[in-house]
């Protein structure tokens, strides 16, 4: 079964998730602090963290920063305080999903149990029979000769098109807003309004929608988008 840190610094709310995930068969480990949580996500690679924003110390923007930094496991925020721009600033750093509290335990499981779930479906291969490529469900992309198939069909994508498809492949469940994406797709090459994003990603979920694609991309309204495995 999977291992799941959470990290709280309330001890009813640390032992109330630990004893649910447990229930469920999860493996838990808990830490009232972030002291010690970057070297033992290091060490032992859980498979998703459950991250309070509000604790003594190091708070868990700062931790979700380090981490990021080596790892791309799933990570849930979750936070006390219901302003928005905890929430922003989470996605932005790389968070997958933000909770308020307080929440019903069986709702944070059924969250973990979904970013779980997704990271069984996609994955990230070396190489595919014809070359270097990406596996998500039903569609390939061939990195080596920029092809990109749904089942046995193939599929016409722009320049723009393919990298931002691609990057968001990479990063299954991952947030990402506008002025991200441009600094990926564009690069330097950017002379415009960050809507443009917008377009692009208008012409590309189109295209994944005709075609069938497991891989479909979501907007995350006063944010950006995220590509995520369906059906």
């Amino acid at each position: 079964m999977a291992h799941i840190f959470v990290v709280d610094d309330d001890a009813n709310i640390l032992q109330l998730i630990t004893e649910y995930l447990r229930k469920d068969g999860f493996t838990v480990s808990a830490f009232p602090d972030g002291s010690s949580l970057v070297e033992n996500v290091r060490s032992e690679k859980p498979d998703c963290l459950i991250l309070d924003i509000m604790m003594p110390g190091v708070n868990g923007l700062a931790l979700l920063t380090s981490i990021r930094t080596f790892t791309e496991m799933p990570i849930i925020m979750i936070s006390a305080r219901g302003e928005e721009m905890d929430r922003i600033i989470g996605l932005e750093l790389g968070c997958n999903d933000f909770l308020r509290k307080p929440f019903h335990p069986r709702e944070l499981i059924a969250r973990v149990k979904g970013m779980l779930r997704l990271v069984q479906t996609y994955r990230l291969t070396g190489e595919t029979e014809s070359g270097k490529g990406i596996v998500i469900g039903n569609m390939t992309l061939n990195e080596e000769f920029r092809l990109v198939t749904v089942g046995d069909q193939e599929v016409s994508f722009t320049s723009r098109e393919y990298e931002l498809l691609v990057f968001l492949a990479k990063h299954v469940e991952r947030p990402f807003s506008r002025e991200q994406l441009i600094q990926q797709v564009w690069k330097y090459d950017f002379m415009g309004e960050p809507r443009v994003v917008d377009d692009l990603v208008k012409r590309l979920r189109k295209k994944l929608n005709e075609a069938g694609a497991s891989l479909q991309i979501e907007t995350l309204w006063g944010f950006g988008y995220k590509a995520a495995v369906r059906g």
